[in-house]
């Protein structure tokens, strides 16, 4: 399984803004779909760990789709970014670029696979990020 999440350097960087956002959306939309072979692997690994059956629906259309409508929004220091089936808000807090990309791939596998045509829970998401390389927790 091919790591797509960036190493996160100790820096923090300047506060999050539309441009920034914008700046980044082709970069993580690449990222998406070159690897949408590594991605499904992900999800298949956690389908094997459920003793029952399981029907997986994985639709990188909507992680493409969600960072496509990414868009900056006021926050606080809890929050590093959000997601619903549609779109990513992500706070106006300082962080560099590496970790807004980061924020914007993490955000967009958020809701897009569902098992049995369910959605997987967040800790279940988590370890499937973790798999693609993701080293610290959103």
């Amino acid at each position: 399984m091919k790591r797509i999440f960036p190493i996160y350097p100790e820096t923090s960087g300047s506060h999050v803004s539309q441009k920034r956002i914008n700046k980044l959306k082709k970069k993580a939309i690449e990222i998406i779909t070159k690897n949408e072979r590594s991605i499904h692997v992900a999800f298949r690994k956690l389908q094997s760990r459920y003793s029952k059956p399981i029907t997986m629906d994985l639709k990188l259309d909507m992680a493409v789709r969600k960072i496509k409508n990414a868009v900056v929004c006021p926050g606080s220091d809890e929050d590093w970014g959000f997601s619903d089936e549609e779109k990513i808000w992500i706070p106006t807090i300082k962080m560099n670029d590496t970790f807004l990309l980061g924020i914007l791939l993490h955000e967009s596998l958020h809701y897009c696979c569902t098992f049995n045509g369910k959605d997987i829970c967040s800790k279940d998401e988590h370890y499937v990020m973790r798999l693609l390389g993701e080293e610290c927790e959103k």
